[in-house]
């Protein structure tokens, strides 16, 4: 993905900086993943920066390439390709565009507007109909969510065969898992897109249910802009598990879960492809050409 250079002054500034270690290296590793998606040298002063807590998501906004979103409101953001560590080891892959959150409630009602009988069409199971599946995600989002942000979140109780159809009929795919790591841990083998610490501020988990994407901004790829990569919902990938082929790779955990292995980039888990669960969603990718 080439991005165009923009040359303006970097500044941080001082009062704005966290005093621990651990948010220090926080720091650095978004300003560093700034300066790589505006295509800039690490010594280029060439980024203006202020960011208190809070506000990783609004400075992403100014900075990140801007990207448009399809129909639905999908936006793609593109993960440059080339060395990582993928299970602690090292190694390649090619650049892909991952959608920035998961697939929503809201945008399924949109899609079923344009096209209801294909969607219909799906969606085979005379007992999980598509009607059926939306209206047991809108019953797992969290009392306390507002009535007019219930239609961002997370469509769930879809199965990996389902979450597979809805993405060809976009003309997307489902990622791999090779890829989802990448998107989650940077190039770096982090357990989580904001560093190695489990946070609340940054993941849906341990809750009462889902919650609207991007309610937890602190939690943002800072490189990429992807959000919701751990907590919120478990999302499939057209990986197999193992070489008997006997379930599909899900990965980032859920709303749900309390365990920080679980809620990990590295953490791996399955679920045969026809079976739907409260705390599994689903999010698109598309391979560049």
């Amino acid at each position: 993905m080439r991005l165009k250079q923009k040359l303006i002054s970097f500044k941080i500034d001082e009062s704005c900086l966290p005093t621990d270690e651990e948010k220090h290296r926080e720091m650095e590793r978004i300003i560093q993943g700034l300066r790589a998606v505006l295509g800039v040298s690490m010594a280029s002063p060439l980024i203006k920066y202020r960011i208190g807590q809070g506000r990783i998501a609004e400075v992403l906004e100014t900075v990140l390439p801007a990207a448009e979103a399809d129909s639905l409101g999908i936006v793609f953001r593109g993960v440059e390709g080339g060395s990582y560590k993928y299970q602690g080891e090292a190694a390649e892959i090619e650049s892909f565009e991952l959608a920035e959150t998961p697939f929503t409630i809201g945008q399924m009602k949109k899609l079923l507007e344009s096209k209801g009988d294909e969607v219909r069409a799906i969606f085979q199971d005379s007992k999980w109909n598509i009607d059926k599946v939306i209206q047991e995600s809108e019953n797992k989002i969290a009392d306390d969510v507002p009535a007019e942000e219930r239609d961002n979140c997370p469509l769930v109780y879809v199965s990996q065969i389902e979450s597979a159809g809805i993405a060809r009929l976009l003309g997307y795919e489902l990622p791999n898992e090779r890829q989802w790591e990448r998107a989650a841990s940077g190039t770096d083998g982090l357990k989580r897109p904001w560093g190695n610490e489990l946070s609340a501020d940054k993941a849906v988990y341990d809750d009462s249910g889902t919650r609207p994407v991007k309610s937890k901004p602190g939690g943002v790829n800072a490189t990429e802009g992807i959000y919701d990569l751990i907590g919120l919902v478990w999302e499939w990938t057209i990986s197999w598990y193992d070489s008997d082929e006997d379930g599909k790779v899900l990965r980032g955990g859920s709303w749900c879960h309390n365990d920080a292995d679980n809620l990990s980039a590295d953490y791996r888990s399955f679920y045969h492809a026809g079976d739907r669960y409260s705390n599994v969603g689903l999010r698109f990718a598309r391979t560049l050409k």
